[in-house]
């Protein structure tokens, strides 16, 4: 087993050459394949945009200090499709930019809270890297009151020759989902399966009902190729390999463990 901490340790693949793109200085777009795209929230997040011959697909919207959607309508026209892995103001931070999102319904409440004004700064405050963004770079449309449309397992979005299913991943937060890009076998996984993992969270499940998540995985380990997480470069699809070895050895009492 490569060396992880149950903060998971382990270094990021550089799977795709990326072209970089800069609709603004706030976000640094990056195509990882064809209709792929990585939008990095200034170093706090990954946001991911995948597209369809009928419609897009935003996975996460960030921590909602800039105009997201300026970018957004850069790169596509397409109908969008807002969907949030899981409630944290890191991912679904930037809710009132959009009329609807998707969520996991456990994860609802705790995106609704992120998104109260105050709530928002303060995170954004504590989170975002760096100073703010430029005046010219701040969201100037009036918020929206965002519905939150409830998903979860085998739920498959569309995008018109491209179908994006659901998998719910209770770990890091109680609703936390992956999405399956089936035909790239790409899984875009949030907080689930990053190099660094938090589950001492308040809300995190505790490490004997993450592993069955990791186990779910783990047995799909064939239907996906590579791992786009929410921090961090892609990784090889094994990672949950060494997810599962690592919180089993955490269970039976076998690994080493260290202060963070």
């Amino acid at each position: 087993m490569k060396k992880i901490l149950l903060l998971f340790t382990l270094s990021a693949l550089a799977v795709f050459n990326s072209h970089s793109q800069s609709p603004g200085s706030w976000f640094n777009v990056k195509e990882l394949s064809p209709k792929t795209w990585v939008i990095d929230d200034h170093g706090s997040d990954n946001m991911y945009l995948i597209e369809g011959a009928d419609s897009a697909m935003l996975i996460d919207n960030g921590l909602g200090t800039a105009d997201l959607t300026a970018v957004v309508n850069k790169l596509t026209s397409k109908p969008l499709i807002v969907v949030i892995t899981h409630g944290h103001p890191d991912h679904a931070g930037a809710d009132y930019q959009f009329e609807k999102v998707y969520i996991h319904p456990a994860d609802s409440a705790a995106a609704r809270q992120f998104n109260l004004p105050e709530t928002r700064a303060a995170s954004a405050k504590s989170m975002q890297q760096g100073a703010g963004p430029g005046e010219n770079e701040l969201y100037r449309g009036k918020p929206f009151n965002t519905r939150m449309i409830p998903v979860s397992e085998g739920r498959i979005f569309d995008l018109g020759g491209r179908k994006i299913q659901v998998i719910d991943a209770p770990g890091h937060t109680p609703g936390e989902i992956c999405l399956l890009d089936i035909g790239n076998k790409y899984l875009f996984t949030g907080d689930n399966s990053n190099t660094l993992v938090w589950l001492f969270l308040p809300n995190s499940r505790p490490l004997h009902e993450y592993l069955p998540t990791l186990e779910k995985l783990a047995a799909r380990s064939s239907e996906f190729t590579t791992i786009f997480p929410g921090h961090g470069g892609p990784l090889p699809a094994d990672f949950i390999n060494d997810q599962v070895a690592c919180v089993k050895g955490i269970l039976n009492n076998t690994l080493e463990r260290k202060p963070y």
